[in-house]
């Protein structure tokens, strides 16, 4: 096998075809996509991913306002759920978990295939 001429670093970003391919992943909008790849990166399946409003506001470079609408999108179409709220005193970002994944050695809950457009 011939040797590769450049080192690469860091791991994968996985998504399921299904998911891909369903009808919520195709009413995201660009920036709620790149939301969700940013929150994978933190993704384990022991614990919360703690992503907040201000650290993607810095991250994607947007207004707290659409930032916030960004999580609520992916709320709404089943692609995350909060595990936790933020604490502004002990300066604690919310916690989520992503519905398409494992967390806490439970299956996921695929909340994104029950989603429908509401006429």
């Amino acid at each position: 096998m011939a040797k590769l001429k450049f080192k690469v670093s860091g791991g994968v970003i996985v998504q399921p075809l299904s998911m891909i391919d369903s009808l919520a992943y195709k009413h995201l909008s660009a920036k709620s996509v790149k939301l969700m790849s940013l929150m994978q990166r933190h993704w384990r399946e022991d614990k919360a991913i703690d992503y907040g409003i201000t650290q993607t506001t810095r991250s994607m470079k947007c207004s707290r306002s659409t930032a916030s609408a960004l999580f609520t999108e992916l709320m709404e179409l089943g692609f995350i759920a909060l595990v936790d709220e933020a604490d502004f005193y002990a300066n604690k970002a919310r916690s989520w978990r992503l519905t398409f994944r494992p967390f806490l050695n439970q299956e996921p809950t695929h909340e994104w295939k029950s989603w429908a457009p509401k006429n």
